[in-house]
């Protein structure tokens, strides 16, 4: 599927010979590292060479031919998608959260989050259909679909395209969006699109939901990223190219009212990590600038760094360790009142 260049293959066959580290922690089990042209041969290997790896071009798989298609695409991915963290409001108001259950909140309110950047899309649809050339179509959600969102026209129910919204609660446990993609390419039209919703509490413990500038790249794209990561992948155990493959679904249609049958399978996940695509290296920069946002004056980062301490049932002198392993929380005006209600939790522990 990804194109490989006479020059590449001429670079693999000259690199033939298979390249063998000793591991770090046993200094005794081989690390086999082979060039991409000899996948094929069957044997197995924990990673491929980077430099011979063919390059990932997204542009392969989002090519709208139509263009009206086209244009309004670009202009919910590029201009009105990255508004919503200024313009969009979500005024329930949560408090009274267990610093213990905070870590889940992003399954007890993601869909919140969701349900409301559809009806901000449906209510502002001079944002992106101001000459009312869409006027028949409107924005409809149902987590049970592939994409979960569909411009859908009224009339005679022709779906334009899709976006498949994920929330992401950004002082969460994991440090990054946990959700699994594992949407086959071709359940994904070249208009589709996948959105991360990064999220907060405005008051980092309790408030209402704010956004912040999401993650938008084309759904057809990311599902074939996600499953060239799982094939190429670095591995601890040597797997072959057959152990790492992954089955698509027969009879695939696109926008089927069944997301299961879009999915694909991957031979071996013991683990169930397959479509993690925070994993992937695809949202590496948007992750990292992401965590810095400023909440009440300190980094997403640091609140998400002493919320686990407090959760992954340690004494208190190991919290106290722990604590002073975090980055300097800088001072602020909030600073003194932030301290108390922090010291309320840890009290809480005793």
């Amino acid at each position: 599927m990804w194109q490989v260049t006479a020059l590449q293959i001429t670079h693999c066959c000259l690199m033939s010979d298979r390249v063998f580290l000793m591991s770090k922690k046993t200094e005794t089990k081989e690390r086999i590292i082979i060039p991409f042209c000899e996948i094929g041969r069957g044997d197995r290997f924990n990673e491929i060479q980077p430099e011979t790896l063919p390059k990932f071009d997204p542009e392969e798989f989002c090519s709208i031919s139509d263009e009206e298609v086209r244009d309004l695409v670009n202009r919910i991915k590029e201009s009105v998608l990255p508004l919503i963290a200024d313009m969009m409001k979500i005024p329930h108001i949560y408090k009274g959260i267990m610093a213990t259950d905070l870590f889940s909140l992003n399954t007890l309110l993601g869909s919140t989050v969701e349900v409301a950047v559809v009806r901000f899309l449906n209510e502002n649809r001079d944002l992106w259909d101001k000459d009312r050339q869409w006027v028949d179509c409107r924005f409809v959600r149902s987590s049970e679909f592939f994409p979960d969102v569909r411009l859908v026209n009224k009339t005679t129910g022709h779906i334009v395209f899709g976006i498949e919204l994920k929330s992401w609660f950004l002082i969460s446990k994991e440090g990054e969006p946990s959700f699994r993609y594992r949407t086959a390419s071709k359940a994904c039209s070249p208009a589709d699109l996948i959105c991360v919703l990064p999220w907060y509490l405005s008051d980092a413990v309790s408030g209402n939901p704010v956004l912040i500038k999401p993650w938008v790249y084309p759904a057809k794209a990311a599902s074939e990223y996600c499953k060239r990561y799982w094939m190429y992948r670095k591995t601890d155990v040597p797997l072959n190219i057959d152990e790492r493959s992954v089955t698509e679904p027969g009879d695939i249609v696109l926008y089927s009212n069944n997301r299961e049958k879009a999915n694909y399978m991957p031979k071996k996940d013991s683990s169930n990590n397959f479509g993690r695509l925070a994993r992937t290296g695809l949202l590496d920069d948007f992750v990292s600038e992401s965590l810095e946002t400023d909440i009440l004056g300190i980094p997403a980062k640091n609140w998400m760094r002493f919320l686990k301490i407090h959760t992954d049932q340690k004494s208190l002198y190991a919290i106290q360790k722990e604590i002073d392993r975090i980055v300097e929380i800088p001072k602020s005006e909030e600073f003194c009142r932030l301290i108390e209600e922090l010291g309320k939790y840890i009290n809480m522990l005793k």
